[in-house]
């Protein structure tokens, strides 16, 4: 009875299935799984096919909404790769030790020249060592040599002459200057350089220093974070020369891509306002001066102020323990004095801030830093930056432990640390450390 229940009842409701209309597509549903059952192999026609299918699809709108969620900078990363991956994944897995591959496509966001300094030239190899060993390779570092024993390890990454870089994203890389051009003659070295740095690497910005000058790569990324390259720069620290205005060489200044084009096209032209003949040993020792010149007269491209809020300076012609102490000397003062009236400015200019108001938090550039307290600066501040919560006292006492005390070693133009009881001093010098070492100012480029 039950069987023959059973049979009605399946009778029935299969002639109801039957009378139901079929869906519009089921036809093509059909025939696309007979298709794709035809190419895929057994297994995956299976349940087991079917989990592993959804697993590959879900890995794969995991990854691509994690692209979107990656920070930017790390998304550039990813896609400067693809762009090129043989040239950045053989340098990477090939890369010297201590030189810093970067991941970028096209040209350089920015590149920072190191020229030669004329204060004790018998440290510069000890200083560009220190500069390799601490900010160097971050910031891109193009040390300008006149011979590559000046720095033998980057022997494999010159630019000059005939010469390429075997890794061209990998740095430091030295620029070696013709030997037509002698270590006296300041002048013709740096046009050089600038016309060398921008048909050679062609940077949206170049950051233009010496040896003895300590850069934190990170914040001058962030300074050049919404600049554009295709307009006019030259910033750094201003000071006055009689009636005109200059960028501090020691300090170090910028130049955008389509600056140093017109500087060159400038000099192509024989533009008597920045084709300067003269082989005095000031001028020599000043090249800058008439680069800026040039700039004013015949480009109209003039220094800035470029402190941050209309008070605290980014880029210092001191070392930090002097700008703090406001131990800097009288012709620096007085090189401020009456910036206003020269300059688009306010009265505050004309005062040179000591204490925790010497410096902006996001300070670029600090100057007369020889290759022991480069090596400290750095170490404390990645100290900092790695954990920001050490005390006044763990900051202090790291610093004593990692700063030069011997003369020799501080420099004759630096300063050392303040004395033990000297409270006051202790405290605006580690509240500027704190100031200079946040992780809020931190960018790459």
């Amino acid at each position: 009875m039950a069987t023959g229940l059973h049979a009605r009842k399946k009778s029935q409701h299969g002639d109801l299935r039957q009378d139901l209309p079929k869906s519009p597509d089921s036809g093509g549903v059909s025939r696309y799984r007979k298709a794709r059952n035809r190419f895929l192999p057994g297994f995956l026609r299976s349940e087991l096919g079917y989990a592993i299918e959804s697993v590959i699809c879900f890995l794969g709108f995991g990854l691509f909404l994690g692209y979107f969620m990656l920070h930017h900078h790390h998304r550039k990363v990813v896609l400067q790769v693809m762009s090129n991956p043989m040239a950045h994944a053989g340098a990477a897995l090939n890369g010297r030790g201590g030189f810093r591959h970067h991941f970028y496509s096209g040209h350089p966001r920015t590149v920072t020249v190191v020229m030669p300094s004329v204060v004790n030239p018998k440290g510069r190899q000890r200083r560009l060592d220190s500069i390799f060993e601490t900010w160097g390779p971050a910031a891109r570092a193009v040390y300008v040599v006149h011979n590559v024993s000046e720095f033998p390890q980057g022997h494999h990454a010159v630019i000059g002459g005939d010469s390429d870089p075997e890794d061209p994203y990998s740095y430091p890389q030295l620029l070696l200057v013709p030997p037509s051009i002698s270590f006296d003659e300041g002048l013709p070295r740096l046009n050089y350089v600038i016309r060398s740095v921008y048909e050679k690497i062609n940077p949206d910005f170049a950051f233009f220093v010496n040896d003895h000058t300590f850069v934190i790569p990170e914040h001058l990324c962030k300074y050049l974070e919404m600049r554009n390259p295709s307009e006019d720069m030259y910033e750094g620290h201003a000071m006055k020369n009689s009636d005109d205005v200059f960028n501090s060489g020691a300090a170090g200044y910028i130049l955008s891509r389509e600056t140093m084009k017109k500087l060159v096209q400038k000099w192509d032209e024989g533009d008597p306002n920045c084709v300067t003949k003269g082989d005095s040993k000031w001028l020599q020792g000043n090249p800058g001066l008439a680069t800026t010149k040039c700039l004013k007269d015949s480009l109209g491209v003039v220094a800035t102020d470029t402190r941050h809020h209309n008070k605290w300076h980014r880029f210092h012609a001191f070392p930090l323990t002097r700008v703090v102490s406001g131990a800097v000397d009288d012709w620096f003062r007085k090189k401020h004095e009456d910036m206003d009236k020269l300059m688009k400015t306010d009265k505050s200019y004309n005062t040179v801030l000591d204490g925790a108001d010497c410096c902006a938090a996001d300070s670029i550039s600090f100057h007369y830093v020889e290759f022991r307290e480069s090596m400290a600066l750095f170490a404390a501040r990645e100290a900092l930056l790695k954990n920001p919560h050490m005390s006044d006292h763990e900051v202090r006492s790291l610093m004593m432990a990692e700063w030069p005390r011997d003369r020799k070693e501080i420099g004759g133009y630096s300063k050392g640390l303040p004395k033990t009881d000297d409270k006051d001093a202790w405290k605006a010098l580690v509240a500027t450390m704190r100031k200079i070492s946040s992780r809020n100012t931190q960018r790459e480029c």
